[in-house]
Protein backbone atom coordinates (compact mmCIF):
# COMPACT_ATOMS: atom_id res chain seq x y z
CA UNK A 1 0.00 0.00 0.00
CA UNK A 2 1.28 3.43 -0.93
CA UNK A 3 2.45 5.50 2.05
CA UNK A 4 0.71 8.85 2.30
CA UNK A 5 2.57 11.71 3.94
CA UNK A 6 0.01 14.38 4.76
CA UNK A 7 2.03 16.57 7.08
CA UNK A 8 5.26 16.52 5.15
CA UNK A 9 4.28 15.69 1.62
CA UNK A 10 0.97 17.42 1.00
CA UNK A 11 0.22 18.21 -2.63
CA UNK A 12 1.38 21.58 -3.92
CA UNK A 13 -0.49 21.64 -7.21
CA UNK A 14 -1.24 25.29 -6.56
CA UNK A 15 2.40 26.15 -7.09
CA UNK A 16 2.03 24.80 -10.61
CA UNK A 17 -1.27 26.46 -11.40
CA UNK A 18 -1.63 28.52 -14.52
CA UNK A 19 -2.44 32.07 -14.88
CA UNK A 20 -4.50 35.08 -15.67
CA UNK A 21 -5.15 38.65 -14.67
CA UNK A 22 -8.27 38.77 -12.58
CA UNK A 23 -8.59 37.23 -9.13
CA UNK A 24 -12.34 37.78 -9.03
CA UNK A 25 -13.30 36.76 -12.54
CA UNK A 26 -10.66 34.32 -13.71
CA UNK A 27 -7.91 32.02 -12.45
CA UNK A 28 -4.97 33.62 -10.65
CA UNK A 29 -2.06 34.70 -12.74
CA UNK A 30 1.49 33.65 -12.07
CA UNK A 31 3.11 30.31 -12.72
CA UNK A 32 5.62 28.68 -10.42
CA UNK A 33 7.67 26.21 -12.40
CA UNK A 34 10.51 25.79 -9.94
CA UNK A 35 9.51 24.82 -6.40
CA UNK A 36 13.01 25.28 -5.00
CA UNK A 37 13.91 28.87 -5.87
CA UNK A 38 12.64 32.33 -6.72
CA UNK A 39 14.52 33.21 -9.89
CA UNK A 40 12.77 36.35 -11.15
CA UNK A 41 10.57 39.13 -9.76
CA UNK A 42 7.36 37.65 -11.14
CA UNK A 43 7.93 34.55 -8.98
CA UNK A 44 7.14 36.61 -5.88
CA UNK A 45 3.67 37.50 -7.14
CA UNK A 46 3.24 33.99 -8.52
CA UNK A 47 3.98 32.49 -5.12
CA UNK A 48 1.19 34.56 -3.55
CA UNK A 49 -1.25 33.38 -6.20
CA UNK A 50 -0.12 29.83 -5.51
CA UNK A 51 -0.69 30.33 -1.79
CA UNK A 52 -4.20 31.57 -2.43
CA UNK A 53 -4.85 28.58 -4.64
CA UNK A 54 -4.23 26.40 -1.59
CA UNK A 55 -6.35 28.69 0.61
CA UNK A 56 -9.19 28.30 -1.89
CA UNK A 57 -8.75 24.56 -2.03
CA UNK A 58 -8.84 24.41 1.76
CA UNK A 59 -11.91 26.60 2.09
CA UNK A 60 -13.82 25.38 -0.95
CA UNK A 61 -14.42 21.77 0.00
CA UNK A 62 -17.09 20.91 2.53
CA UNK A 63 -14.86 18.43 4.37
CA UNK A 64 -12.92 21.15 6.15
CA UNK A 65 -16.09 22.29 7.91
CA UNK A 66 -17.32 18.94 9.25
CA UNK A 67 -15.91 19.56 12.78
CA UNK A 68 -18.19 22.59 13.09
CA UNK A 69 -21.14 20.22 13.34
CA UNK A 70 -20.26 19.90 17.02
CA UNK A 71 -21.88 23.29 17.53
CA UNK A 72 -25.54 23.68 18.40
CA UNK A 73 -26.53 25.46 15.20
CA UNK A 74 -25.77 22.73 12.64
CA UNK A 75 -26.44 19.07 12.03
CA UNK A 76 -26.46 16.78 9.01
CA UNK A 77 -28.63 13.88 7.85
CA UNK A 78 -28.56 10.46 9.45
CA UNK A 79 -27.28 8.66 6.36
CA UNK A 80 -24.06 10.72 6.15
CA UNK A 81 -21.86 9.21 8.85
CA UNK A 82 -18.80 11.12 7.62
CA UNK A 83 -20.59 14.22 8.88
CA UNK A 84 -22.73 12.89 11.71
CA UNK A 85 -19.70 11.41 13.51
CA UNK A 86 -18.67 14.99 14.26
CA UNK A 87 -22.20 15.96 15.26
CA UNK A 88 -22.21 13.03 17.71
CA UNK A 89 -18.78 13.92 19.17
CA UNK A 90 -17.42 10.56 17.98
CA UNK A 91 -13.67 10.33 17.58
CA UNK A 92 -12.71 8.65 14.35
CA UNK A 93 -9.10 8.81 13.18
CA UNK A 94 -10.05 7.59 9.71
CA UNK A 95 -12.96 9.91 8.94
CA UNK A 96 -12.64 10.98 5.27
CA UNK A 97 -13.72 14.52 6.13
CA UNK A 98 -10.40 14.72 7.95
CA UNK A 99 -8.03 12.43 6.11
CA UNK A 100 -8.89 12.58 2.41
CA UNK A 101 -7.32 14.98 -0.04
CA UNK A 102 -10.23 17.33 0.60
CA UNK A 103 -10.32 16.76 4.37
CA UNK A 104 -9.67 19.37 7.04
CA UNK A 105 -6.34 17.95 8.22
CA UNK A 106 -4.76 17.50 4.81
CA UNK A 107 -6.03 20.77 3.30
CA UNK A 108 -4.78 22.86 6.21
CA UNK A 109 -1.30 21.41 6.06
CA UNK A 110 -1.26 22.18 2.34
CA UNK A 111 -1.74 25.86 3.17
CA UNK A 112 0.99 25.71 5.82
CA UNK A 113 3.40 24.20 3.34
CA UNK A 114 2.55 26.80 0.69
CA UNK A 115 3.14 29.52 3.27
CA UNK A 116 6.45 28.04 4.37
CA UNK A 117 7.57 27.89 0.77
CA UNK A 118 7.25 31.68 0.58
CA UNK A 119 8.64 32.39 4.02
CA UNK A 120 11.76 30.32 3.38
CA UNK A 121 12.36 31.20 -0.25
CA UNK A 122 11.13 34.65 -1.17
CA UNK A 123 14.19 36.49 0.14
CA UNK A 124 16.19 34.97 -2.73
CA UNK A 125 14.09 36.77 -5.34
CA UNK A 126 16.26 39.07 -7.48
CA UNK A 127 15.10 42.53 -8.52
CA UNK A 128 12.60 43.13 -5.70
CA UNK A 129 12.68 45.45 -2.71
CA UNK A 130 12.80 44.57 0.96
CA UNK A 131 9.24 45.89 1.24
CA UNK A 132 8.15 43.47 -1.48
CA UNK A 133 9.75 40.59 0.38
CA UNK A 134 8.20 41.54 3.73
CA UNK A 135 4.81 41.89 2.07
CA UNK A 136 4.99 38.38 0.62
CA UNK A 137 6.18 36.93 3.92
CA UNK A 138 3.40 38.79 5.75
CA UNK A 139 0.76 37.24 3.49
CA UNK A 140 2.27 33.82 4.07
CA UNK A 141 2.51 34.25 7.83
CA UNK A 142 -1.04 35.52 8.00
CA UNK A 143 -2.44 32.39 6.36
CA UNK A 144 -0.12 30.09 8.26
CA UNK A 145 -1.44 31.62 11.48
CA UNK A 146 -5.02 31.50 10.27
CA UNK A 147 -4.93 27.77 9.57
CA UNK A 148 -2.90 26.94 12.67
CA UNK A 149 -5.61 28.76 14.62
CA UNK A 150 -8.18 26.51 13.01
CA UNK A 151 -6.12 23.39 13.70
CA UNK A 152 -5.26 24.10 17.34
CA UNK A 153 -8.95 24.45 18.14
CA UNK A 154 -9.63 21.10 16.51
CA UNK A 155 -6.62 18.95 17.49
CA UNK A 156 -4.92 20.80 20.33
CA UNK A 157 -1.18 20.08 20.45
CA UNK A 158 0.46 20.31 17.02
CA UNK A 159 3.87 20.11 15.39
CA UNK A 160 5.10 23.59 14.54
CA UNK A 161 6.38 23.20 10.99
CA UNK A 162 8.43 26.13 9.69
CA UNK A 163 10.69 24.53 7.07
CA UNK A 164 10.18 22.87 3.73
CA UNK A 165 11.53 19.52 4.74
CA UNK A 166 10.30 16.12 5.79
CA UNK A 167 10.93 15.57 9.46
CA UNK A 168 9.16 12.57 10.89
CA UNK A 169 10.88 13.25 14.22
CA UNK A 170 9.01 16.54 14.59
CA UNK A 171 7.52 16.85 18.04
CA UNK A 172 4.20 18.35 19.00
CA UNK A 173 4.09 21.63 20.84
CA UNK A 174 1.72 22.51 23.66
CA UNK A 175 -1.42 24.44 22.84
CA UNK A 176 0.00 27.50 24.57
CA UNK A 177 3.14 27.37 22.41
CA UNK A 178 1.04 26.95 19.28
CA UNK A 179 -0.93 30.04 20.23
CA UNK A 180 2.31 31.98 20.79
CA UNK A 181 3.38 30.92 17.31
CA UNK A 182 0.05 32.10 15.88
CA UNK A 183 0.28 35.46 17.64
CA UNK A 184 3.86 35.97 16.40
CA UNK A 185 2.80 35.32 12.80
CA UNK A 186 -0.20 37.64 13.06
CA UNK A 187 1.84 40.42 14.64
CA UNK A 188 4.30 40.22 11.75
CA UNK A 189 1.40 40.30 9.30
CA UNK A 190 -0.11 43.30 11.06
CA UNK A 191 3.18 45.18 10.83
CA UNK A 192 3.91 44.46 7.17
CA UNK A 193 0.56 44.12 5.42
CA UNK A 194 -0.71 47.37 3.90
CA UNK A 195 -3.95 49.02 4.93
CA UNK A 196 -5.02 49.32 1.31
CA UNK A 197 -4.42 47.89 -2.14
CA UNK A 198 -4.92 50.13 -5.14
CA UNK A 199 -3.81 48.08 -8.15
CA UNK A 200 -4.70 44.76 -9.72
CA UNK A 201 -4.56 41.92 -8.96
CA UNK A 202 -4.73 42.77 -5.25
CA UNK A 203 -7.59 45.24 -5.69
CA UNK A 204 -10.29 44.64 -8.29
CA UNK A 205 -13.49 46.68 -8.54
CA UNK A 206 -12.70 48.18 -5.13
CA UNK A 207 -12.45 44.76 -3.48
CA UNK A 208 -9.28 43.50 -1.84
CA UNK A 209 -8.54 40.01 -3.10
CA UNK A 210 -5.95 39.24 -0.41
CA UNK A 211 -5.49 39.90 3.29
CA UNK A 212 -4.59 43.38 4.50
CA UNK A 213 -3.65 44.87 7.87
CA UNK A 214 -7.26 44.98 9.07
CA UNK A 215 -7.62 41.25 8.43
CA UNK A 216 -4.58 40.57 10.62
CA UNK A 217 -5.88 42.84 13.38
CA UNK A 218 -9.34 41.29 13.34
CA UNK A 219 -7.97 37.75 13.39
CA UNK A 220 -5.67 38.68 16.25
CA UNK A 221 -8.65 40.05 18.19
CA UNK A 222 -10.42 36.70 17.84
CA UNK A 223 -7.25 34.82 18.82
CA UNK A 224 -6.98 36.87 22.01
CA UNK A 225 -10.68 36.34 22.72
CA UNK A 226 -10.15 32.61 22.33
CA UNK A 227 -7.02 32.55 24.49
CA UNK A 228 -8.97 34.29 27.25
CA UNK A 229 -11.34 31.32 27.35
CA UNK A 230 -11.05 27.55 27.34
CA UNK A 231 -8.62 25.79 27.41
CA UNK A 232 -5.91 28.38 28.16
CA UNK A 233 -8.25 30.43 30.39
CA UNK A 234 -6.09 33.53 30.37
CA UNK A 235 -9.03 35.61 31.45
CA UNK A 236 -9.34 39.35 31.91
CA UNK A 237 -5.95 40.40 30.53
CA UNK A 238 -6.65 38.73 27.21
CA UNK A 239 -10.23 39.97 27.03
CA UNK A 240 -8.80 43.47 27.33
CA UNK A 241 -6.28 42.69 24.59
CA UNK A 242 -9.08 41.36 22.37
CA UNK A 243 -11.17 44.47 22.93
CA UNK A 244 -8.23 46.77 22.21
CA UNK A 245 -7.32 45.00 18.99
CA UNK A 246 -10.91 44.94 17.74
CA UNK A 247 -11.21 48.62 18.66
CA UNK A 248 -8.22 49.44 16.45
CA UNK A 249 -10.16 48.14 13.45
CA UNK A 250 -13.34 49.90 14.56
CA UNK A 251 -11.57 53.23 15.13
CA UNK A 252 -9.92 53.10 11.72
CA UNK A 253 -13.27 52.34 10.09
CA UNK A 254 -14.82 55.35 11.79
CA UNK A 255 -11.88 57.57 10.82
CA UNK A 256 -12.14 56.45 7.21
CA UNK A 257 -8.77 54.70 7.21
CA UNK A 258 -10.57 51.46 6.39
CA UNK A 259 -13.50 51.54 4.00
CA UNK A 260 -15.64 48.78 5.52
CA UNK A 261 -19.28 49.43 6.37
CA UNK A 262 -22.28 47.34 7.28
CA UNK A 263 -24.94 46.70 4.71
CA UNK A 264 -28.24 48.34 5.58
CA UNK A 265 -30.07 45.02 5.09
CA UNK A 266 -28.87 41.61 6.23
CA UNK A 267 -29.87 39.69 3.08
CA UNK A 268 -27.16 41.49 1.13
CA UNK A 269 -24.48 39.64 3.10
CA UNK A 270 -25.20 36.40 1.21
CA UNK A 271 -26.68 37.77 -2.00
CA UNK A 272 -25.44 37.25 -5.54
CA UNK A 273 -25.93 40.92 -6.26
CA UNK A 274 -23.24 41.86 -3.72
CA UNK A 275 -21.19 38.67 -3.99
CA UNK A 276 -18.07 40.51 -5.13
CA UNK A 277 -18.79 43.93 -3.72
CA UNK A 278 -19.44 43.09 -0.07
CA UNK A 279 -18.67 46.27 1.84
CA UNK A 280 -18.47 44.60 5.24
CA UNK A 281 -15.94 41.90 4.34
CA UNK A 282 -12.78 42.38 6.37
CA UNK A 283 -11.51 39.06 5.03
CA UNK A 284 -12.98 37.22 2.08
CA UNK A 285 -11.84 34.55 -0.34
CA UNK A 286 -13.16 34.80 -3.87
CA UNK A 287 -14.00 31.90 -6.12
CA UNK A 288 -14.56 31.60 -9.86
CA UNK A 289 -16.62 29.12 -11.83
CA UNK A 290 -13.47 27.69 -13.35
CA UNK A 291 -11.49 27.44 -10.13
CA UNK A 292 -9.84 24.11 -9.46
CA UNK A 293 -8.86 21.17 -11.57
CA UNK A 294 -11.91 20.85 -13.77
CA UNK A 295 -14.38 20.38 -10.91
CA UNK A 296 -16.39 23.56 -10.46
CA UNK A 297 -18.54 21.91 -7.80
CA UNK A 298 -15.83 22.19 -5.15
CA UNK A 299 -16.78 25.81 -4.63
CA UNK A 300 -20.50 25.22 -5.11
CA UNK A 301 -21.45 25.48 -1.49
CA UNK A 302 -24.93 26.72 -2.26
CA UNK A 303 -25.79 23.04 -2.62
CA UNK A 304 -24.49 21.87 0.72
CA UNK A 305 -27.26 23.25 2.88
CA UNK A 306 -30.20 22.54 0.56
CA UNK A 307 -32.28 19.34 0.85
CA UNK A 308 -31.64 16.39 -1.39
CA UNK A 309 -35.31 16.51 -2.34
CA UNK A 310 -34.79 19.82 -4.10
CA UNK A 311 -31.42 19.01 -5.67
CA UNK A 312 -29.04 19.78 -2.81
CA UNK A 313 -26.62 17.68 -0.76
CA UNK A 314 -28.14 17.94 2.74
CA UNK A 315 -24.62 18.12 4.21
CA UNK A 316 -25.45 20.95 6.59
CA UNK A 317 -28.80 21.87 8.05
CA UNK A 318 -30.00 23.71 11.11
CA UNK A 319 -30.87 22.21 14.45
CA UNK A 320 -34.45 22.57 15.60
CA UNK A 321 -33.80 24.28 18.94
CA UNK A 322 -31.47 26.79 17.34
CA UNK A 323 -34.17 27.67 14.82
CA UNK A 324 -36.78 27.89 17.60
CA UNK A 325 -34.62 30.20 19.75
CA UNK A 326 -33.58 32.43 16.86
CA UNK A 327 -35.22 35.89 17.00
CA UNK A 328 -37.73 36.39 14.20
CA UNK A 329 -37.02 39.13 11.69
CA UNK A 330 -35.23 39.90 8.42
CA UNK A 331 -32.00 38.26 9.56
CA UNK A 332 -33.77 35.00 10.30
CA UNK A 333 -35.57 35.19 6.96
CA UNK A 334 -32.27 35.60 5.14
CA UNK A 335 -30.61 32.66 6.90
CA UNK A 336 -33.31 30.01 7.14
CA UNK A 337 -35.40 28.56 4.37
CA UNK A 338 -39.07 28.48 5.37
CA UNK A 339 -40.11 26.19 2.52
CA UNK A 340 -38.54 24.22 -0.29
CA UNK A 341 -39.62 22.65 -3.54
CA UNK A 342 -40.06 18.91 -3.17
CA UNK A 343 -39.09 17.42 -6.52
CA UNK A 344 -40.66 14.02 -5.98
CA UNK A 345 -44.08 15.41 -5.11
CA UNK A 346 -43.74 18.48 -7.35
CA UNK A 347 -44.95 20.87 -4.70
CA UNK A 348 -43.77 23.54 -2.27
CA UNK A 349 -43.64 22.34 1.33
CA UNK A 350 -42.64 23.70 4.77
CA UNK A 351 -39.26 22.59 6.07
CA UNK A 352 -40.97 20.18 8.48
CA UNK A 353 -42.77 18.37 5.65
CA UNK A 354 -42.92 14.62 6.39
CA UNK A 355 -42.57 12.68 3.16
CA UNK A 356 -42.89 8.96 3.84
CA UNK A 357 -41.01 8.10 0.64
CA UNK A 358 -37.81 9.36 2.25
CA UNK A 359 -38.20 8.30 5.85
CA UNK A 360 -34.52 8.75 6.77
CA UNK A 361 -34.67 12.50 6.32
CA UNK A 362 -38.29 13.58 6.46
CA UNK A 363 -37.70 17.11 7.68
CA UNK A 364 -35.13 19.84 7.40
CA UNK A 365 -34.54 23.07 9.15
CA UNK A 366 -32.65 24.67 6.33
CA UNK A 367 -29.79 27.07 6.25
CA UNK A 368 -30.54 28.23 2.75
CA UNK A 369 -28.45 31.39 2.34
CA UNK A 370 -30.07 31.24 -1.08
CA UNK A 371 -33.74 31.72 -0.33
CA UNK A 372 -36.37 34.26 -1.30
CA UNK A 373 -34.48 36.98 0.54
CA UNK A 374 -31.27 36.45 -1.39
CA UNK A 375 -32.42 35.96 -4.97
CA UNK A 376 -33.27 32.27 -4.70
CA UNK A 377 -36.81 31.12 -5.41
CA UNK A 378 -37.78 28.62 -2.72
CA UNK A 379 -40.80 27.60 -4.78
CA UNK A 380 -38.60 26.09 -7.51
CA UNK A 381 -36.16 23.21 -7.49
CA UNK A 382 -32.50 24.04 -7.18
CA UNK A 383 -31.62 22.52 -10.54
CA UNK A 384 -34.28 24.59 -12.29
CA UNK A 385 -32.68 27.90 -11.36
CA UNK A 386 -29.03 27.56 -10.38
CA UNK A 387 -25.69 26.24 -11.57
CA UNK A 388 -24.05 25.75 -8.19
CA UNK A 389 -23.08 29.37 -7.63
CA UNK A 390 -19.51 28.20 -7.86
CA UNK A 391 -18.16 31.74 -7.64
CA UNK A 392 -19.65 32.25 -4.18
CA UNK A 393 -17.43 34.37 -1.96
CA UNK A 394 -16.28 32.87 1.33
CA UNK A 395 -16.92 35.55 3.95
CA UNK A 396 -14.28 34.69 6.56
CA UNK A 397 -14.61 37.85 8.70
CA UNK A 398 -17.28 40.55 8.53
CA UNK A 399 -17.28 43.94 10.21
CA UNK A 400 -20.38 43.02 12.23
CA UNK A 401 -18.37 40.22 13.81
CA UNK A 402 -15.61 42.61 14.83
CA UNK A 403 -18.25 44.82 16.48
CA UNK A 404 -19.60 41.85 18.42
CA UNK A 405 -16.15 40.57 19.42
CA UNK A 406 -15.39 44.00 20.80
CA UNK A 407 -18.66 44.14 22.72
CA UNK A 408 -18.21 40.67 24.19
CA UNK A 409 -14.58 41.31 25.14
CA UNK A 410 -15.49 44.54 26.92
CA UNK A 411 -18.27 42.74 28.76
CA UNK A 412 -16.17 39.77 29.83
CA UNK A 413 -13.29 42.01 30.89
CA UNK A 414 -15.72 44.01 33.03
CA UNK A 415 -14.00 47.20 31.98
CA UNK A 416 -13.72 49.51 29.00
CA UNK A 417 -16.10 51.66 27.01
CA UNK A 418 -19.39 49.91 27.76
CA UNK A 419 -21.46 52.63 26.11
CA UNK A 420 -19.55 52.21 22.83
CA UNK A 421 -19.89 48.43 23.02
CA UNK A 422 -23.65 48.68 23.55
CA UNK A 423 -23.92 51.16 20.68
CA UNK A 424 -22.23 48.70 18.30
CA UNK A 425 -24.28 45.80 19.65
CA UNK A 426 -27.46 47.75 18.93
CA UNK A 427 -26.21 48.64 15.46
CA UNK A 428 -25.92 44.96 14.56
CA UNK A 429 -29.33 44.18 16.06
CA UNK A 430 -30.94 47.18 14.36
CA UNK A 431 -29.94 45.77 11.00
CA UNK A 432 -31.04 42.27 12.03
CA UNK A 433 -34.52 43.51 12.96
CA UNK A 434 -34.95 45.61 9.82
CA UNK A 435 -34.70 48.88 11.76
CA UNK A 436 -31.57 50.25 10.13
CA UNK A 437 -33.06 53.67 9.41
CA UNK A 438 -34.62 54.04 12.85
CA UNK A 439 -31.91 55.63 15.00
CA UNK A 440 -34.23 55.52 18.02
CA UNK A 441 -34.49 51.72 17.91
CA UNK A 442 -32.17 50.27 20.54
CA UNK A 443 -32.94 46.69 21.47
CA UNK A 444 -30.34 46.67 24.25
CA UNK A 445 -30.54 49.05 27.18
CA UNK A 446 -27.75 51.45 28.06
CA UNK A 447 -28.19 50.28 31.64
CA UNK A 448 -27.19 46.68 31.03
CA UNK A 449 -24.35 45.27 33.13
CA UNK A 450 -21.00 44.12 31.79
CA UNK A 451 -22.08 40.52 32.24
CA UNK A 452 -25.33 41.13 30.37
CA UNK A 453 -23.36 42.85 27.62
CA UNK A 454 -21.03 39.86 27.25
CA UNK A 455 -23.88 37.38 26.98
CA UNK A 456 -25.87 39.55 24.60
CA UNK A 457 -22.87 39.94 22.27
CA UNK A 458 -22.14 36.20 22.48
CA UNK A 459 -25.73 35.38 21.50
CA UNK A 460 -25.87 37.99 18.76
CA UNK A 461 -22.69 36.62 17.23
CA UNK A 462 -24.23 33.16 17.18
CA UNK A 463 -27.25 34.50 15.32
CA UNK A 464 -25.25 36.80 13.08
CA UNK A 465 -23.15 33.95 11.66
CA UNK A 466 -25.61 31.09 12.24
CA UNK A 467 -24.81 28.06 10.11
CA UNK A 468 -22.24 29.93 8.07
CA UNK A 469 -19.54 27.33 8.25
CA UNK A 470 -17.29 29.18 5.81
CA UNK A 471 -16.78 31.96 8.34
CA UNK A 472 -14.42 29.58 10.05
CA UNK A 473 -12.30 32.01 12.04
CA UNK A 474 -15.20 32.13 14.54
CA UNK A 475 -18.30 30.01 14.11
CA UNK A 476 -20.96 29.17 16.65
CA UNK A 477 -19.00 26.00 17.46
CA UNK A 478 -15.86 28.01 18.17
CA UNK A 479 -17.79 30.38 20.44
CA UNK A 480 -19.22 27.48 22.45
CA UNK A 481 -15.82 25.82 22.65
CA UNK A 482 -13.94 28.83 24.03
CA UNK A 483 -16.70 29.39 26.58
CA UNK A 484 -16.56 25.70 27.57
CA UNK A 485 -20.26 25.27 26.81
CA UNK A 486 -20.10 22.30 24.48
CA UNK A 487 -20.52 19.97 27.44
CA UNK A 488 -23.85 21.64 28.30
CA UNK A 489 -24.97 21.29 24.73
CA UNK A 490 -23.89 17.63 24.74
CA UNK A 491 -26.11 16.97 27.77
CA UNK A 492 -29.01 18.64 25.98
CA UNK A 493 -28.47 16.46 22.93
CA UNK A 494 -28.46 13.37 25.13
CA UNK A 495 -31.97 14.30 26.28
CA UNK A 496 -33.06 15.34 22.78
CA UNK A 497 -36.46 16.69 23.83
CA UNK A 498 -39.31 17.15 21.41
CA UNK A 499 -39.97 20.69 20.20
CA UNK A 500 -43.25 21.92 18.78
CA UNK A 501 -42.58 23.73 15.49
CA UNK A 502 -45.84 24.46 13.65
CA UNK A 503 -47.19 27.28 15.83
CA UNK A 504 -43.95 29.26 15.71
CA UNK A 505 -43.57 28.66 11.98
CA UNK A 506 -47.09 29.97 11.39
CA UNK A 507 -46.41 33.07 13.50
CA UNK A 508 -43.38 33.79 11.35
CA UNK A 509 -45.02 32.80 8.05
CA UNK A 510 -48.70 33.72 8.23
CA UNK A 511 -48.80 34.15 4.45
CA UNK A 512 -47.99 30.45 4.00
CA UNK A 513 -50.64 29.02 6.31
CA UNK A 514 -52.29 27.15 3.44
CA UNK A 515 -49.22 24.88 3.21
CA UNK A 516 -49.75 23.48 6.70
CA UNK A 517 -52.14 20.59 7.31
CA UNK A 518 -51.59 20.03 11.06
CA UNK A 519 -52.19 22.22 14.12
CA UNK A 520 -49.06 21.14 15.94
CA UNK A 521 -46.05 18.92 15.40
CA UNK A 522 -43.35 17.83 17.85
CA UNK A 523 -39.92 17.01 16.43
CA UNK A 524 -36.56 15.77 17.71
CA UNK A 525 -33.12 15.88 16.19
CA UNK A 526 -32.61 12.88 13.94
CA UNK A 527 -28.93 12.49 14.79
CA UNK A 528 -28.73 10.83 18.22
CA UNK A 529 -25.97 11.49 20.76
CA UNK A 530 -24.89 8.81 23.22
CA UNK A 531 -22.24 8.27 25.89
CA UNK A 532 -20.87 10.49 28.63
CA UNK A 533 -19.00 13.74 28.44
CA UNK A 534 -15.29 14.25 28.89
CA UNK A 535 -13.15 17.06 27.58
CA UNK A 536 -11.47 14.84 25.01
CA UNK A 537 -14.65 15.30 22.98
CA UNK A 538 -13.52 18.87 22.39
CA UNK A 539 -10.73 17.50 20.20
CA UNK A 540 -10.47 15.43 17.07
CA UNK A 541 -8.00 12.53 16.98
CA UNK A 542 -4.93 12.81 14.82
CA UNK A 543 -5.45 10.90 11.57
CA UNK A 544 -4.19 7.34 11.71
CA UNK A 545 -2.34 7.86 8.44
CA UNK A 546 -0.01 10.34 10.18
CA UNK A 547 0.21 8.81 13.65
CA UNK A 548 1.76 5.80 11.92
CA UNK A 549 4.51 8.06 10.57
CA UNK A 550 4.97 10.67 13.27
CA UNK A 551 5.62 9.09 16.68
CA UNK A 552 4.98 12.37 18.52
CA UNK A 553 1.36 12.36 17.37
CA UNK A 554 0.67 9.16 19.30
CA UNK A 555 -0.93 10.00 22.64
Amino acid sequence: MKTKYILAGVCMMGLLSASCSDFLEEDPKGQMTNLESFTEPSDLEGSIHALYYQVKMASGYIGIYAPLLKGDDMTSIVSKSNFTDWDQFISNDGNPMMTSGVGCWSCMWSVVKAANYIINGVAQTPGVTEDDINFAIAEARFWRAYFYFWMVRCWGELPIIEKNEINIEATVSSEEDVYKFIVSDLEFAENYLPEHYTTEPWCINGVYTIANKAAAQATLAQVYLTMAGWPLNKGTEYYVMAANKAKEVIDDVEKGTYYYQLFDEYWKVYSRQYNKSNTELVLGVYFTKDFGTGDASQAARGLAELPEETGGFSDMRAEIKFWADFPAGPRKKAIFGDVYYHNQDAKVVPWFYDNVTNCNNPYYVMFAFANDEVEYDQTKSYSAQADGWSDQTAAFIRLSQVYLWYAEAVGRAGQGDKAKAIQLLNLVRRRADGKWNDATYNYYSEGMSYDELAEAAYNEHGWEIAGYYRGNVATRYHDQRRMNRLKDYFEYRLQNPEIEVVKQWLRENPDKADLVTVDELYLQERVQVTGTWDDSKMYAPYPAVDTSLYPSLKK
